[in-house]
């Protein structure tokens, strides 16, 4: 996707999207879904509640409900996205942090299903989401009616101004003492870990 913007007026940039929805979409693990180039704006952090509205408005043109956006989910993609721009690279599988799958169930999050929504080079939500959406595996990620919450967040590379890092995870929950789910997340067993998920979250 080109965003048309007379070049004497604004310059722009390629930027990279991710993988795809790591475990949803696996054909996608091989390389960046989309190379695009957009408007060169300023950085802008991720307002979640924000993100989650704008998500929930497109979600709702194909009638998929809303996802709840879960302070737990918020927490593990903010964690992932600092891992990343730290790294200064985009990867669903982040030695030494793992996949989501991974991720996930060292959080204690319980869950029968989950994906993932990984972007590079984005300052803004609203670039991202419109990214996101002419990817079509990120779009199926967005509007995947079985996820019923999400969480999400970004991050800026402490080395490189401008570098930013977009992580989403939806899932849809496992209740309490309810049998594993069959997705391709779906944990084999545990419950849900209150208090700290990962030792060194911020």
């Amino acid at each position: 996707m080109t965003i048309a913007v007379h070049p004497r007026l604004r310059s722009t940039r390629r930027v990279l999207l991710g993988f795809g929805i790591a475990g949803l979409v696996s054909a996608c693990a091989r390389g960046p879904a989309l190379i695009e180039t957009i408007d060169d704006v300023p950085y802008v952090p991720v307002d979640p509640a924000k993100a989650a509205r704008l998500i929930n408005a497109y979600r709702a043109e194909s009638n998929a409900g809303a996802l709840e956006l879960d302070a737990d989910l918020v927490r593990i993609a903010g964690d992932y996205a600092h891992r990343l721009a730290e790294a200064g690279r985009m990867n669903h599988a982040l030695a030494p942090y793992g996949g989501l799958d991974q991720r996930l169930k060292a959080a204690g999050y319980a869950y029968a299903t989950a994906g993932e929504n990984l972007g590079q080079g984005y300052r803004t939500i609203e670039q991202t989401i419109t990214g996101w959406k002419h990817s079509p595996a990120h779009d199926r990620g967005m509007k995947d009616a079985e996820m019923t919450r999400m969480g999400i967040a970004s991050a800026e590379n402490p080395k490189k101004r401008g570098d930013v890092y977009w992580c989403l995870i939806v899932a849809e929950p496992r209740p309490a003492g309810a049998p594993a789910g069959s997705g391709p997340f779906a944990p084999t067993g545990g419950t849900r870990v209150s208090g700290s998920l990962f030792p060194f979250l911020r």
